[in-house]
């Protein structure tokens, strides 16, 4: 009769766990791109035709319905149009609900203060660091007061240098502002006034594996070098694409999947709601 070997099912089990392990080691980690949500104090605000707090809500639901679930929101800038501090308290209440960490980056309509005092940690002010598993997750603050387009001061890009020469793991910079014109002329009259720079940085720092941005409201990916520019839809109403002057679209609203591998790739997607019961207003020549 054979003997039984104790260390047998030990050996095999620590073996499957290794297995296991090695392979979670490998699954990506996933990140939301949520941009340009425009919310109101009011439940019922609407802006150009659109309720914005329930065009966000059914995008946020899209977003969250997918597998696996996200391990962090980033949501990058025009977060409330009307400057209330309900629209910054609403958000905070949602974003809490969900229950994943999440970056709020601050655009052109939004106040700063109000950020700070009710988004607490999630507005992390004009540079920041962030770590997502096996990756640095920058975020930059390219406002600038009483303006809609946007600009890094030289304090910024300095502090970005640092962090970029200390951290050599791999990095997205997410900012509210598009540092490279996309193709419409109204718009990038009013990008990053000195994002050649934030290029230039890009240039230098192979770990840069993309930058992400909103305020452009559609989906655009080019590549400068080595690093991919991404922009996302509004959760809203979305810009035309290539058009000369201000153009609204009828294509829904949606938001960017990223995908974050271990060993430095990503891969990424454009999501949209299939259809919106709403639609924007088109007669107007801005907002």
């Amino acid at each position: 009769m054979p003997q039984h070997n104790p260390f047998r099912s030990v050996r095999q089990s620590r073996s499957r766990q290794i297995h296991a392990m090695a392979g979670e080691s490998m699954m990506p980690l996933r990140l939301l791109q949520l941009t340009d949500p425009h919310l109101f104090g009011d439940p019922g605000g609407q802006l150009l035709g659109i309720t914005t707090r329930r065009s966000f809500e059914s995008v946020l639901t899209l977003a969250l319905s997918g597998n696996p679930p996200p391990d962090a929101l980033l949501l990058t800038g025009d977060l409330v149009h009307d400057e209330t501090p309900a629209g910054y308290r609403y958000l905070r209440e949602r974003l809490r609900r969900i229950g994943v960490p999440h970056y709020c980056i601050g655009g052109n309509h939004d106040i700063p203060a109000l950020m700070t005092e009710h988004l607490d940690s999630a507005a992390p002010g004009s540079v920041a660091l962030r770590r997502l598993g096996r990756w640095n997750l920058i975020l930059l603050d390219s406002s600038t007061p009483d303006s809609d387009g946007g600009y890094l001061t030289q304090t910024q890009l300095v502090r970005l240098a640092e962090l970029l020469a200390d951290e050599q793991a791999p990095a997205l910079i997410a900012l509210h502002h598009h540092p490279a014109a996309i193709g419409s002329t109204w718009i990038d009259r009013i990008g990053v006034a000195n994002g050649a720079e934030l290029l230039t940085l890009c240039e230098r720092h192979a770990q840069i594996k993309a930058v992400l941005f909103g305020h452009i409201h559609q989906d655009f990916s080019a590549r400068h070098r080595d690093c991919l520019l991404l922009g996302a839809p509004s959760t809203c109403f979305q810009f035309t694409p290539g058009s000369p002057d201000f153009a609204i679209d009828e294509i829904p609203p949606g938001y960017r999947e990223l995908r974050l591998y271990p060993d430095g790739r990503l891969e990424t997607q454009v999501v949209r709601l299939e259809q919106y019961a709403e639609m924007p207003l088109h007669l107007v020549g801005g907002y």
